[in-house]
């Protein structure tokens, strides 16, 4: 097996790093850094022979480390990956895989038939479904191919189940919305409008009763961990550059992507470990603009960024049982 996280530190030391700052500015990602990772193996990297959850987070970690904006949008592809791996639709699967794993069809994904209180849903109409509502979050817009959508399933014999359906974008009934983002805003996160989005039974890849939704919330939960660790990993690399001693900052960090990693199918240890991480990247972040000084408040600098991406951090993607755990973390004793 590759050694996928040391390919990711150089792609990031190559290509990600030394444009973030362009990246930040100009509200773009170029096509050359997802190329860059198409051409090394990242799309289909979590299918590797021997993958470990240590090799999947550290790989996942460093890429968002080098452009924030470029592996928030990278990291939503395995949404669609997973869908397509655990799909029974037999050609979907056969046709869709080998597009996937090489970056040649690249992914977004919204979940919003699946929450609580849905606001995406379906009908059935012919062999496929009619999709109408909202997606209040998808990211990626004008860079993926496709949407992998969980949606609430309205009339017919699934009634109040829900589908998981691939959506090529941009297409008929969806309408993107631009949600100004204070970081990350080059990952092209919108609100998407569906009305009337036609969904044929060749782009379904599930459908499953309402209650067993959340079985693969805690999968979900462990793996978008990589973003606030990514961006702690960055604040602390920048942290380095400056005479402070980052000694004890690098070794909560040790101990933090430890647990982490062997926190993958633990739902509470990782709502745990996600406030915790998301805490010491917004530790770190201060740190790093007390000890850069007055520079830290230019717009822009990489300070100021580390400062914007490490509040980024602390709320996305971060779901209900994450939040309570970083309101109680971050609660004065």
């Amino acid at each position: 097996m590759s050694n996928w996280p040391s390919k990711a530190a150089e792609l990031v030391e190559e290509v990600l790093r030394p444009s973030s700052a362009t990246v930040d500015r100009s509200g773009r990602v170029p096509e050359t850094h997802f190329t860059a990772l198409a051409n090394a193996g990242f799309y289909g990297f979590a299918l590797s022979d021997g993958m470990t959850p240590e090799t999947l987070i550290d790989t996942a970690a460093t890429i968002i480390s080098g452009c924030l904006s470029t592996g928030f949008v990278w990291a939503q592809h395995f949404g669609g990956l997973r869908a397509v791996i655990s799909t029974q639709n037999t050609e979907l699967r056969e046709r869709l895989l080998p597009q996937l794993t090489t970056g040649q069809v690249r992914c977004g994904v919204t979940y919003a038939g699946a929450r609580t209180i849905p606001t995406l849903f379906a009908e059935p109409a012919g062999n496929g479904y009619i999709v109408t509502g909202t997606a209040p979050f998808v990211t990626g817009w004008g860079y993926v191919d496709a949407i992998t959508a969980s949606v609430r399933l309205r009339g017919g014999p699934q009634d109040g189940g829900i589908a998981t359906v691939l959506i090529p974008v941009p297409g008929p009934g969806v309408v993107a919305e631009q949600i100004p983002l204070s970081a990350a805003n080059a990952s092209a996160t919108v609100r998407l409008i569906f009305d009337g989005c036609q969904v044929n039974g060749d782009q379904v890849f599930a459908v499953v009763p309402s209650d067993s939704a959340g079985s693969q919330d805690a999968l979900t939960d462990w793996f978008n961990g990589a973003l606030p660790l990514g961006v702690l990993r960055r604040c602390l690399d920048e942290l380095s550059r400056t005479d402070v001693d980052a000694s004890a900052f690098e070794a909560n960090y040790a101990r933090l992507r430890r647990e982490f990693t062997s926190a993958m199918g633990q739902p509470e240890a990782t709502y745990r470990l996600r406030a915790e991480l998301a805490k010491a990247a917004v530790s770190a972040a201060s740190t790093l603009i007390v000890a850069v000084g007055s520079r830290a408040v230019v717009e822009h600098s990489d300070a100021e960024r580390m400062m914007r991406q490490a509040a980024f951090a602390l709320v996305c993607p971060t779901r209900e049982p994450i939040r309570d755990a970083l309101l109680s973390e971050l609660k004065p004793t």
